[in-house]
């Protein structure tokens, strides 16, 4: 950098590459060619090419969830950005914030309405788009003005990586090379998380620690929103020190060191295995760090904690039993408590064992041959989980069997059990790889997907192979869409899929053959036995080259959650069209 300015295009990449970030991600397009080869300006960034901006989307979403911080996806005016929007949405909807920058038509050509391609009519007003994207950010800078065109930058910037969800800057082709203040650069961003009012913060944490002090039973549940914000480390050291019975959730798994004696299972509700719900809502002390209260989080809304023994710690309020603090983060709060109880563990009389005994998953199938079942196949792949793994669930059977298994401790766990977005993994795991090349992460990266969620983002498969990594891939093959057939019309056509693909040629298809010297390898399974020896082959479980297992399953088996989920779901159904009968018959 030389020079009291900088272009605009190399400040924004500057300010990303603050964040830690390594590599952006994106589509190239015309309106976003020249704000490319900024990238190449700034050491130590590298650009890495998606198929498409729903799979970048998806990839960002993954890096994020696993670097910590946002990822930055580039597309190009309206056609790339709204291809992209789905998985921006799902990154919204459950806290992976990303930075999508759009590369758009020049200024003048904006104010002038020129009938460019991507438009849609004549006179069109060039920033429709922009207005699109509203309900699925929390903050956007379209940069017109060249005089807050660097404010507007930072100001974006530290609005995703405060709350933790996706931002848009918006950027016509022609200011890319405007010159900023390269001074600016020296003033880090700020993104430090503080609430608004100090007293009250001191009052909540004085709160929870007296009732920490005089609960008798209480517990923690950890939930996906402590992970995403940051919290990941706290919400560990509290249970370390604690050591009151812990438990996750489906979208938290593994936030909780599973191999701990007070981690005492995945609660979700009346889904969830016996004694784990009646252990947590008995507690006196409910401790829910980051919830999210979804459907699918939460049992289908059958998960009862009386608000007078709960205290919910999230991103934007804190409630201490039935008193509400709007507008307060639990990430310094929580630092406080933790740092409290480790400070004077015996003034709270820590670590305090639970009088009730650790609840312990039971073995739903025990097999040792024939064909390869739901209720065997999840147990069985979490045993072949090694500690520091990434494991990514798809939406469908394997977000519902997943949870039955028990993690190995440091397992980083991807699924999208709220957003629900099916194909959403396969683009996912590439930012993880991506992210853990980045964080020189040791473990493995794994990856389970169903043969229909493959058909919808099959095509980033290729950028693994093309870019070096080397996942673990299993595709489930049940013949169709069998989550949708658990719910509905298990023997309609609209839930098959194409059953022609042949996924033992797919690594090879996408570049994994001797002519390139990229190795691979890939196997099938039909049978429990089938299924062993591939899981206890030390070369398919060692992760040196890129391996998949296709493992074949019966077309109406569906995993016990799921089906449980299904039965809450229709019974919430007839019980809201009886009060509905009964409202008319009253009115």
């Amino acid at each position: 950098m030389s020079g009291s300015t900088i272009s605009m295009g190399r400040y924004l990449f500057e300010r990303i590459k603050e964040l830690g970030t390594e590599h952006i991600l994106g589509v190239p397009g015309d309106f976003n060619l020249t704000l490319l080869d900024e990238i190449y300006k700034v050491p130590g960034l590298k650009w890495v090419g998606c198929c498409n901006e729903l799979n970048g989307a998806y990839a960002a979403d993954g890096y994020t969830r696993i670097k910590g911080s946002p990822a930055a996806l580039i597309t190009t005016y309206a056609v790339g950005e709204l291809s992209a929007m789905n998985g921006v949405a799902g990154a919204f909807a459950e806290h992976a914030g990303m930075i999508h920058i759009v590369g758009m038509p020049a200024r003048q050509m904006q104010k002038n309405r020129v009938m460019l391609h991507h438009t849609m009519a004549p006179n069109m007003d060039h920033s429709i788009y922009i207005q699109m994207a509203a309900p699925i950010r929390q903050d956007h800078a379209f940069l017109m003005e060249d005089s807050t065109m660097a404010e507007d930058i930072d100001r974006v910037i530290v609005s995703c990586v405060q709350s933790r969800l996706p931002v848009y800057i918006y950027v016509p082709a022609d200011v890319v090379s405007v010159q900023l203040d390269a001074k600016r650069l020296e003033t880090p961003l700020n993104t430090q998380i503080t609430n608004p009012d100090s007293k009250t913060e001191d009052r909540i944490v004085e709160e929870i620690l007296d009732l920490i002090g005089k609960a008798e039973n209480p517990t923690i549940l950890a939930d996906i929103i402590a992970l995403r914000h940051g919290g990941s480390q706290l919400t560990k050291q509290l249970a370390e020190v604690t050591q009151f019975p812990s438990y996750s959730t489906p979208l938290s798994k593994g936030i909780i060191d599973e191999t701990k004696p007070y981690y005492n299972g995945c609660f979700n509700g009346r889904v969830s295995f016996p004694g784990v719900a009646d252990g947590l809502e008995s507690s006196d002390l409910v401790l829910n760090i980051g919830p999210l209260l979804s459907d699918s989080n939460t049992g289908g809304f059958t998960r009862y904690i009386k608000p007078e023994n709960v205290v919910r710690l999230g991103h934007d309020f804190c409630q201490i039993r039935e008193e509400t603090f709007d507008g307060f983060h639990f990430l310094p709060i929580l630092k406080r408590i933790v740092a409290e109880l480790e400070s004077q563990p015996q003034k709270f009389n820590l670590p305090r064992q639970s009088a009730k005994p650790k609840v312990e998953p039971p073995v739903l199938n025990k097999s040792t041959s024939g064909t390869i079942e739901q209720s065997f196949v999840w147990q069985r792949l979490g045993k072949f989980l090694k500690a520091d793994d990434i494991l990514l669930a798809e939406s469908g059977t394997a977000q519902f069997g997943m949870p039955d298994s028990t993690f190995p401790s440091n397992t980083r766990y991807i699924t999208q059990i709220f957003w629900s977005s099916i194909g959403f993994t396969v683009g996912a795991c590439f930012g993880a790889l991506i992210a853990a090349k980045e964080l020189k992460h040791s473990g493995r990266v794994v990856l389970i997907v169903g043969e229909g969620s493959l058909q919808m983002t099959v095509q980033e498969i290729g950028s693994y192979i093309r870019y070096g990594f080397k996942p673990i891939i299993f595709v489930i093959n049940n013949d169709g869409y069998a989550i949708e057939r658990a719910i509905h019309g298990p023997e309609q056509g609209y839930n098959d899929v194409s059953m022609l693909w042949d996924h033992q040629k797919m690594l090879e298809f996408f570049g994994a053959r001797e002519e390139t010297g990229i190795k691979g390898k890939s196997r099938s399974a039909k049978t429990v036995e089938e299924l062993e020896d591939i899981l206890t082959d030390e070369d398919f479980a060692s992760g040196k080259e890129i391996q998949l297992c296709e493992i074949f399953m019966g077309k109406y088996d569906y995993p016990w959650r799921l089906s449980e989920q299904i039965n809450v779901a229709k019974e919430r159904m007839k019980q809201a069209a009886a009060a509905s009968g009964a409202a008319s018959v009253t009115g």
